[in-house]
Parts: C-alpha cells; structure tokens; sequence
C-alpha cells in the first residue's frame, strides 16, 4: 500500500474509531474500575517502578484510577509532556507528579492537561498508551501526530520499557494498517479483557 492509500485508510479508520469511543464513553461508566480489575498481572509487579500514565483528552478512557492503584501497589507516577508546535520529530518528556494535583498541572498548545516543566524529568518503565484503536498483534492507531511512536522507539533504544494500551473494548478492530515507524503495545487492557501480545 502506497503513503497516500494508507494515509486514507487511517484518516478513515479514525473517523470510526472517535464514534466508537465516543459511543463507549457515554455507556461504559466504570471503565476505569474495569480496568483495575483487568490489571492484576500488571500490578503485581509493579513496586518501585516509574509508570507514566496521562490525563484523559476528550473521550480517552480514563486511567487515573489504574493509576491510583498502581501507585498503592508502590509505583512512582509521572505524566508526558508534550513537544510544542513546531517542535516536530520530538518525543514526549516525563515528569513525576500527582495527576490528582492541578496545582502541577497545565494545558499544553494541543489542549491536554500536562506536567509543569519544572518537575522533575525522569525515564519511565512502564507507559501507558492512549489510543484510538488496536488489534491482537499490539499494533495501535493514535491522533497521527507520531508522539508516542517516537517516543516509544527512544525508550527502546534505551533499554526495556513496557508499553501498556489501554483502552475500551469498543475500540479493537481486526486489523490496524501500520508503518515502519508504528510502535507495537506489550500489553492491552481494557476494562473487561487484559492480554500480552506475543513477541
């Protein structure tokens, strides 16, 4: 498939997919209870480690209270920050702080409630992943601006980091078109199923 095909593809899988989540949204009012169930294999090994989770824009599902959980298990939270416009090719930065906090929270230029930059920078090891949509092989759709996909390929060339999709039921479909550059999930939660994908 050529780039132009499937730069259509994916303009109108994302199409559907917002009416999928918008829909999952409205219906799905414990989804982030829901997900904390599903997540007893994550968070049994979680004490101690850096979970970068973010705060829900627009009809993302929620993943505060996963990560209230989480960090009653013993993880240290943080939240990315988004590259400014004209900042393309950057990946996202991570910083500690308190979600449930706004005093250390800030719009960013894209609308989404971030870190303040002042907090402390540090490296994830697990990140948790918004999304739009997903299939079993861990491949996943986002907005299209290619945050999390180079983010993602940055921790890689670090070292071992988990990348977590989390997500409603509602947005798995049966096959996401990807590129090169797409980042594959190690793990989808979503409030009624949790899975690794097999590498």
């Amino acid at each position: 498939m050529g780039l132009a095909a499937m730069i259509e593809v994916k303009s109108e899988l994302r199409s559907a997919l917002i009416a999928a989540r918008i829909k999952a949204q409205s219906e799905e009012l414990e989804a982030g209870a829901g997900l904390v169930t599903q997540a007893s294999t994550l968070l049994a090994g979680i004490p101690g480690r850096v979970v970068a989770g973010y705060i829900p824009f627009k009809t993302e599902i929620d993943p505060r209270p996963l990560m209230r959980a989480l960090a009653a298990q013993g993880a240290k939270l943080c939240l990315p920050r988004t590259p400014p416009k004209g900042g393309e090719g950057a990946g996202l930065t991570f910083h500690l702080c308190d979600p449930e906090d706004p005093s250390e929270l800030e719009k960013s230029t894209w609308g989404v409630m971030e870190p303040k930059a002042y907090l402390p920078q540090v490296r994830p090891d697990v990140v948790l992943v918004p999304l739009l949509g997903f299939d079993r092989w861990g491949n996943r759709l986002g907005q299209g601006q290619g945050h999390y996909d180079r983010t993602l390929e940055g921790l890689r060339a670090e070292g071992v980091v988990l990348a977590v999709g989390v997500a409603f039921a509602a947005q798995e479909i049966d096959h996401i078109p990807i590129e090169p550059h797409d980042q594959r999930l190690d793990w989808i939660i979503t409030p009624i199923k949790a899975y690794p994908i097999a590498t």
